[in-house]
């Protein structure tokens, strides 16, 4: 170190020059290459996991609207009276069920099966049933102690089951008498594999995997590339976070996507080497470009000596600046060297970051909106209205009022619910919205709760966020008043102005909640539009300062207070 330090000190101002710029030029260039390329990378990975995780999650939409199609079909079958009558040996004779077969049940079901290409065969098994009756309904013998039965006999919702070594795929769901208590049989749905997952595989290109697992971890679906992988290698897969992984000497992006309808998981992985560029290509270009500074350095060191210290110092200066997160300071240069040419890129890089992050704002919204709007779109409103109103026609000539008033109802929740595609919506369609929704649940609970209506005339001209008091209210039912263990439920809606916000408040005296489950409401991710997707929609359209306020009390009930601005 002496030697060297006496061989710089005796050495003339030009080495020095020299030998200082070299290693000052070197060092923050090949820093800047790694950086970049270490950058450049990671921002890669990043646009790339974004591109995929939009895309698996459109994919995985797909997918799950046709379950969805078909749990739509389950879910009008088990909840027919006249299937309830069937299963549970509730009419008089034969000819009576042969009737009621003939006119109801199976024109329905071969007409959704004919409309539906994903439904293969529908069985209904009733434990009340000694004998085949007609094309579909079937006694529960043979299948009574079987494990799907079991299942369904217990869950209240559809199940999907898949049985891998006869590659069958089906779905049940529990049928009660007409009492909605007595188990009556289970619907069984085999579903079409081949239609259900068709063009799964078309959607992507180049080297990737498709798996989609239940909620056991077995394996439903396996794309043509995650095929040829063994049974431990999927383990590992599905074992594995989102993000990077290493698999057979290869590094890998891997997403997945929920499939709400099922509980099932939808994973998407492919390699990186097939994503991101080849690192030799950037090492050659910094190469080039250190060689091509030294070049220009060594023979211009003389003319530069003087000029380069004070803009290097300049442009260090406002780095430092950005490097503190201000992004407003004016980077100008009007010198035409390297140096001036370094400001003005810097200067377009601080520019493009500030556009990158309203960019990831606006799309931040963007994506709120998309998921309202791809909610929507599940829903065809001139398909789900003409059958409504098929419904009311049908129960108004049967004079069953209860049946046309559920229909009416539907329909102007749907339609209340749509909006036109809107975000924001008065609160007068908010109010009809809701008391839509109310007037089904109280059909479907006989009434076994009270609703009051408080609102206040002035408010009603106003606008809110379209569709946030329906998921607060089904909370409220679901988790307050379902689970009520003694007297008669209440439901309380109070909308009042104050200033310059409009406040709802939905009040119940339910069961109630510990404080730990408050705190976790507006933070849990339930893959639908629940109370955070109130919130963050809130915060999106009016800001922070609005939004969702829970105050619960175990045994004595739960209140929900939503703050909005006035806005007209």
């Amino acid at each position: 170190m002496k030697t060297l330090l006496a061989y710089f000190r005796n050495s003339t101002v030009r080495k020095k020059l020299i030998m200082t710029y070299l290693v000052v030029t070197i060092v923050p260039i090949l820093s800047l290459g790694m950086y970049a390329y270490e950058s450049s990378k990671g921002y890669l990975k990043k646009q790339l996991m974004i591109g995929m995780n939009h895309t698996v999650s459109q994919t995985a939409l797909n997918v799950d609207q046709k379950m969805e199609k078909a749990g739509d079909f389950i879910s009008f079958m088990v909840f027919n009276p006249i299937v309830k009558k069937v299963t549970g040996s509730e009419l008089p004779d034969i000819l009576s069920y042969t009737k009621e077969l003939n006119d109801n049940i199976e024109p329905t079901i071969w007409y959704y099966i004919n409309i539906n290409r994903e439904l293969k065969d529908v069985l209904f098994y009733s434990d009340y049933t000694g004998k085949q009756i007609g094309n579909f309904i079937y006694p529960s013998d043979a299948v009574r102690h079987t494990a799907w039965y079991e299942e369904a006999k217990k869950a209240n919702k559809t199940q999907w089951f898949y049985e891998q070594q006869q590659q069958v795929l089906y779905a049940t769901h529990n049928i009660q008498k007409s009492d909605n208590i007595t188990f009556a049989g289970v619907l069984y749905v085999k579903i079409d594999y081949d239609k259900m997952f068709e063009k799964l595989d078309q959607v992507y290109d180049g080297e990737y995997g498709i798996l989609i697992t239940d909620n056991k971890g077995q394996v439903v679906y396996a794309g043509e590339q995650a095929s040829t992988l063994s049974e431990s290698a999927i383990q590992a897969i599905t074992g594995q976070a989102e993000g990077s992984f290493r698999m057979q000497g290869k590094e890998y992006l891997m997403t997945r996507s929920s499939l709400p309808s099922s509980g099932w998981t939808f994973t998407y992985f492919m390699p990186t080497a097939s994503m991101i560029v080849d690192t030799k290509d950037i090492l050659k270009a910094t190469a080039s470009v250190v060689l091509l500074c030294l070049a220009v350095l060594l023979l211009m060191i003389w003319l530069f000596s003087r000029t380069l210290v004070r803009p290097i110092h300049a442009l260090k200066k406002k780095i430092s600046i950005v490097e503190n997160g201000n992004f407003d300071v004016p980077i100008v240069s009007t010198a035409k060297d390297e140096i001036g040419e370094l400001t003005q890129s810097f200067a377009g890089m601080v520019k493009k970051v500030q556009d990158s992050i309203q960019e990831a704002v606006e799309a931040r919204m963007l994506e709120k909106e998309a998921e309202l709007k791809a909610l929507q779109a599940q829903i065809s409103p001139h398909f789900l209205y003409n059958t409504l109103s098929i419904i009311n026609w049908k129960a108004i000539q049967i004079d069953a009022m209860d049946i046309s008033k559920v229909a009416n109802s539907l329909s102007k929740f749907y339609r209340t619910s749509l909006n036109k595609g809107q975000q924001l919506t008065h609160i007068r369609d908010e109010i009809n919205n809701i008391r839509a929704y109310l007037d089904i649940q109280l059909m479907m609970h006989d009434h076994e709760f009270d609703v009051v209506y408080d609102i206040e005339d002035a408010v009603y001209d106003f606008d809110t966020v379209n569709f946030i008091l329906q998921p607060i209210v089904e909370n409220a039912i679901i988790h307050g008043l379902d689970e009520k263990e003694d007297g008669r439920g209440l439901l309380r809606i109070q909308v009042t102005e104050e200033a310059e916000r409009i406040h709802f408040v939905v009040q119940d005296n339910g069961k109630g909640m510990e404080a730990a489950v408050q705190a976790s409401l507006l933070k849990a991710d339930n893959g639908g539009y629940g109370l955070r997707n109130v919130q963050e929609r809130i915060h999106l359209y009016f800001g922070g300062s609005y939004g969702i306020h829970i105050l619960s009390e175990v045994g004595v009930g739960t209140q929900v207070h939503v703050v909005i601005p006035k806005v007209k």
